[in-house]
């Protein structure tokens, strides 16, 4: 848990919130998501055994071409299947995550996708870690096993306290690369709001390399927070505004129709973007609004991973 002090009735409520996303997100495994993170990810894992002698049929791809050169014949690697695989859940909690009007913070959404996940690795015996981030890494949970663990990542999505409200995509994609020495699976879950005078990576800006490295080294996705009132501002007169990352105040006028499609636009623009960069990147990605339901959007998303996968 973090350093915060709770009161009696904040612990309560916490304790509660934790139980219910738990009780919520094993029904969806037992009933659908555990086959589908079976399927994709169960055997992925692959260590190196031995060498042996090349045999017609045998994939080039796996010569050993030091022991071929050292002996003058052909050999090829051996591999055994990983079957304790690492997934490593990285969450922004920044200030825009703390936003939400249909029944849910974005940051109470992300914990449920941690938790379908992380129950799913749970029963795959995986291990599961953890790391929170704004401009800042928050908290680091290294990986390990068991249920408690699990409730541990839990509370501590619902409960940190951040030391800053801004976002610094490109240093978390850098931290969680460097978490597992070995390929693991890393579902990163953010709004893909970009910081005020950030590039959006879609413009090449700051996260494009780091995503590409950990592309690379590691089983990606990226699962997208969205709140549908983000979209598009209200038509309520003189409306206040607040930056949730940065604080600044802006009054807008959104009885004014130019008004309220130039924000509808900036916001679409910036999102399609993102986007389509994650598209060309080949980055598998996954778009959550307020008005899915968590547990059947990811069960779904995990099946066509799967699927490519096959």
């Amino acid at each position: 848990m973090t350093g915060r002090r709770f009161d009696p009735d904040e612990l309560r409520a916490l304790i509660r919130r934790v139980r219910q996303v738990e009780l919520r997100s094993k029904k969806a495994v037992n009933a659908h998501a555990q086959g589908a993170y079976h399927s994709r990810f169960k055997g992925r894992g692959m260590a190196f055994d031995e060498s042996r002698a090349y045999v017609p049929g045998d994939d080039p791809r796996h010569i050993d071409w030091n022991v071929t050169a050292r002996t003058g014949e052909l050999f090829v690697k051996q591999y055994i299947e990983e079957r304790e695989l690492t997934l490593l859940i990285a969450v922004d909690v920044s200030g825009s995550l703390d936003f939400g009007t249909e029944g849910a913070t974005k940051r109470q959404r992300a914990a449920e996708v941690a938790a379908v996940l992380a129950f799913s690795a749970l029963r795959n015996n995986d291990k599961v870690g953890l790391l929170l981030f704004s401009d800042r890494i928050e908290r680091l949970i290294r990986p390990r096993k068991g249920r408690g663990h699990v409730l541990r990542i839990l509370r501590e999505i619902l409960a940190v306290e951040p030391t800053s409200r801004g976002t610094d995509v490109a240093q978390a994609l850098a931290t969680v690369t460097h978490l597992s020495r070995q390929r693991a699976i890393v579902a990163f879950v953010t709004d893909l709001i970009p910081a005020p005078g950030e590039q959006a990576v879609g413009d090449g800006g700051a996260w494009e390399r780091p995503l590409k490295v950990l592309q690379k080294r590691h089983d990606l996705m990226v699962i997208e927070l969205e709140d549908r009132l983000e979209l598009a501002l209200p038509d309520v007169g003189l409306l206040r505004l607040e930056d949730p990352e940065t604080g600044a105040v802006h009054v807008v006028d959104t009885g004014k129709k130019a008004v309220r499609d130039a924000y509808a636009s900036a916001v679409r623009t910036d999102k399609q973007t993102i986007r389509a960069r994650l598209r060309r990147l080949g980055v598998e990605h996954l778009h959550l609004s307020s008005a899915d339901d968590v547990s059947v959007a990811l069960v779904r998303f995990l099946r066509r991973r799967a699927k490519r996968a096959a």
